[in-house]
């Protein structure tokens, strides 16, 4: 046996095991959680009737499984390194506590759901220069987006709430970005030359795997609430290429036609309708011609046979966007401000839509 081939199938075995670490490890914080957090109804209120058939739970293990092998291939090809959290080992200590707070975020989110204006607690902190939209205790979460220690757990809940996928639903979107990258060097444009920004970056989960797989390549780190830019920083603090902003996606500071590449994180799925179309119109302004946007958010309803759990999520958790996003025509939308549909990747219950501007 070749040492290529005992390297590699050592690679294999070290990011199979470390992901069947983390998705035990999350699916036992699910279990833990569902438990505090108790029904999706109030006490003494029938559920509503749903509009979706029973989910085939076939589909979802297949797209849960599917979901890792496409991203082993991925790393396997060169197409982008093994993720730097499992190329390092856990911290034990910072896993108990990040548990830990979770449990006890879990309580103030079931007390929050079944009292009335739990959704937004928030609005009393009366922040100047937020949007009104913006205050609001999305998910029943403690403090909204306007706190360090929502940032400090909001990983810690996204993990759990899809059993330790979620950084690697998030992936999806480098093989697209390498394929842009490659296809920009083919022309002659450096990964130096090029620009991108991460809007609505959040803790940095994307922007720091970006960082890491493209060291060159400057980026901008834009997000409105500067605890979860604090957060960013820390993930992304290996990085010497991100600078970061605290800014609206309605109203972004760079000059027309000014970067290559923009992306956003389950960013729209938060936002009313009519802000979408305000943050579309930014993303068009911002994107040179032929510049490239990455919409990486929820599956939609008609995606695939899951429509139930997209129907049921946002009457769990405060979501009051979700189930009209769900319905959304994104190259409809996007197409008004010139950006055409070019290509998509379902990864389990997150999808990838890329945009090209005229």
């Amino acid at each position: 046996m070749s040492a290529g081939v005992l390297s590699n199938g050592l690679r294999r075995v070290a990011y199979s095991t470390a992901q069947s670490a983390r998705i035990g490890w999350y699916t036992l914080h699910y279990v833990a959680g569902r438990h505090i957090v108790g029904p999706l109804t109030p006490p003494g209120h029938p559920p509503k009737p749903m509009r979706s058939p029973a989910p085939d739970f076939n589909e979802l293990r297949t797209a849960f499984r599917s979901l890792f092998q496409r991203e082993w291939k991925d790393i396997e090809t060169g197409v982008y390194k093994m993720p730097r959290d499992l190329r390092r080992a856990p911290n034990p200590l910072r896993a108990v506590r990040s548990a830990r707070d979770y449990l006890a975020e879990a309580r103030a989110v079931s007390r929050r759901a079944h009292v009335k204006g739990g959704g937004v607690e928030v609005r009393a902190q009366k922040r100047e220069g937020l949007p009104g939209y913006y205050l609001q205790n999305f998910h029943f979460q403690s403090d909204g987006w306007l706190s360090e220690r929502s940032a400090q757990i909001y990983d810690t809940q996204v993990e759990t709430l899809f059993t330790g996928a979620a950084d690697a639903m998030r992936r999806r979107a480098l093989p697209i970005l390498r394929r842009e990258v490659d296809r920009l060097a083919a022309e002659g444009r450096s990964e130096a030359d090029l620009a991108m920004a991460d809007v609505a970056c959040g803790t940095g989960r994307l922007l720091a795997e970006v960082a890491d797989n493209f060291p060159k390549l400057p980026l901008h780190a834009v997000d409105l609430s500067d605890s979860y830019l604090n957060a960013a920083r820390r993930n992304a603090s290996f990085a010497r290429n991100v600078t970061y902003v605290q800014a609206p996606a309605e109203s972004l500071p760079f000059a027309d036609g000014s970067l290559d590449v923009l992306t956003t994180v389950y960013l729209f799925h938060e936002l009313p309708p009519k802000v979408r179309r305000q943050v579309a119109a930014e993303i068009a302004r911002v994107l040179r011609p032929g510049g490239l946007y990455l919409h990486v958010d929820s599956i939609q309803y008609g995606d695939t046979g899951l429509d139930i759990l997209l129907e049921t999520f946002p009457r769990a958790l405060h979501e009051p966007y979700y189930d009209s996003y769900c319905k959304e025509d994104l190259p409809a939308l996007f197409a008004e401000h010139g950006l055409a549909a070019e290509e998509k990747d379902l990864g389990f219950l997150t999808k990838v839509n890329a945009f090209r501007k005229a």
